[in-house]
């Protein structure tokens, strides 16, 4: 159980920099903090899910699938996911079409 928590944390870690990212984002209208941040994101895409595989393969061999918390969990996760990364690809464009 204790390895279920540390990859929990370890999601929640990277969509809190997911969130970070966002903010610093959706505050500066800079063509470069914009391409800079998207360049983050899709670099932490990778291992955001491959941990989600692996909490879903943990969850799978505790016998856990029925939890709320981790439905909950792969479900925020992937439409937070989706929201930053289309927002931060439309305001790439709309920036890179304004200047």
């Amino acid at each position: 159980m204790s390895e279920i928590s540390i990859v929990v944390f370890e999601i929640l870690v990277i969509i809190l920099l997911y969130i970070i990212i966002f903010i610093y984002s959706a505050i500066s209208s800079d063509t470069i903090t914009t391409c800079l941040s998207l360049s983050i994101y899709i670099i932490l895409l990778l291992p955001l899910f491959l941990l989600l595989d692996k909490l879903n393969c943990l969850i799978f061999a505790n016998n856990l699938e029925n939890k709320l918390f981790f439905k909950v969990l792969f479900f925020y996760s992937t439409i937070i996911n989706l929201f930053i990364g289309f927002f931060l690809l439309v305001q790439l464009l709309y920036l890179f079409i304004t200047q």
